[in-house]
């Protein structure tokens, strides 16, 4: 999303955004803000037709579908960073052929590679075409650098400004791919990190699992003590369950209330001791509220555990795990479950 109206249409599409944020009660958090904002702008017409559909079905508009509609329709590309890169990348560019065409000599060649990556930048929408872009313009700098006297001490500027557009690029992405509210990776970052086990696992024929972990009566939580104390719930569960987990293995926030855990050349034996210890870690912690040290009751989670099957897609995996889940929490919740049992009943 390239926010490039003008104040007034901004303040109008806050004031609106604002207005829906009151109509439907919603915390005014930076996902239900930006749906929101997204929705009254007009510019993303695949979200506006999922809320209208979501609001002439009566659908509730919960903090969980919210945050779903801002991973599907918004997240994807994570078009506010990126635009704001490109346009970076872009007055660089200009910058660095203008050098070139200030100075005598046959630097055509590298004046036309330059004026090819301006061109290709209009087709770029994620991060790896933008690392491509200033993979590249590093080369030429450095090679520019090279060329003569003339050019060396202005290239060289422009060569420093690209390495700190570089990590720029890399921290914006490390961002991009953590959960703001818990610092676990999102599910954007977890995608990558599954399909690399499952490379790994076909590799050298050793499994990995995964654990699904919902918190039980999370909305209980919400209702009774506000939003702000079910966000610090879900950063106090994320803090418990990286401390079970050995340093290859990650948690990441799936969405909502619910985690999921990769435990690379894991089995399911393996999987079972590491749900065990985060029973363990939750049961010896004891919940209050900070500000009046009202005891918030036992908090457990239900947990579902599958295994990987050599050369099944990720979301079959996922869907053992989710059912497992499903069945923990029919089973009365603050228990464990895995894929066995969905073959036993």
């Amino acid at each position: 999303m390239n926010y490039s109206e003008d104040k007034s249409k901004a303040g109008e599409y806050l004031r609106l955004a604002l207005g829906y944020l009151a109509r439907y009660n919603q915390p005014a958090s930076p996902i239900n803000y930006t749906v929101w904002y997204e929705y009254v702008s007009g510019k993303n017409q695949k979200l506006k037709n999922a809320i209208d559909s979501s609001i002439q079905s009566a659908t509730p508009l919960t903090d969980k579908r919210m945050e779903l509609l801002y991973q599907k329709f918004i997240t994807d590309g994570d078009r506010i960073v990126i635009s704001k890169l490109l346009t970076k990348i872009n007055l660089m560019l200009r910058e660095i052929t203008s050098h070139v065409l200030e100075t005598e000599g046959d630097l055509s060649g590298r004046g036309n590679t330059l004026r090819g990556l301006s061109e290709q930048i209009r087709e770029v929408h994620d991060y790896e075409g933008i690392k491509h872009i200033v993979d590249q313009m590093i080369v030429e700098t450095k090679a520019l650098i090279q060329s003569g006297s003339k050019l060396q001490s202005r290239m060289k500027i422009s060569s420093a400004d690209l390495q700190q557009l570089y990590r720029e690029l890399e921290k914006s992405q490390e961002e991009a791919q953590t959960d703001s509210l818990t610092g676990l990776i999102n599910r954007r970052g977890l995608e990558k990190r599954f399909e690399l086990e499952r490379i790994r696992a076909k590799q050298n024929n050793i499994p990995f699992s995964i654990i699904m972990v919902d918190i039980d009566h999370f909305k209980k939580v919400n209702d009774s003590f506000g939003h702000l104390v079910g966000d610090s719930l879900l950063r106090g569960i994320s803090k418990i369950l990286n401390n079970q987990l050995r340093r290859n293995d990650i948690a990441a926030r799936y969405g909502g209330e619910e985690f999921l855990i990769l435990l690379p050349e894991t089995d399911l034996l393996g999987a079972s001791a590491v749900a065990g210890k985060i029973q363990k870690g939750l049961s010896s912690k004891e919940w209050k509220l900070k500000t009046s040290g009202q005891s918030m009751g036992c908090i457990t989670v239900s947990m579902g555990i599958s295994v990987y099957s050599m050369d099944e897609s990720g979301r079959d995996m996922i869907k053992r795990a989710d059912d497992a889940l499903y069945m923990a929490k029919n089973r009365g919740r603050n228990q464990m479950v895995t894929q066995t049992s969905l073959i036993s009943g």
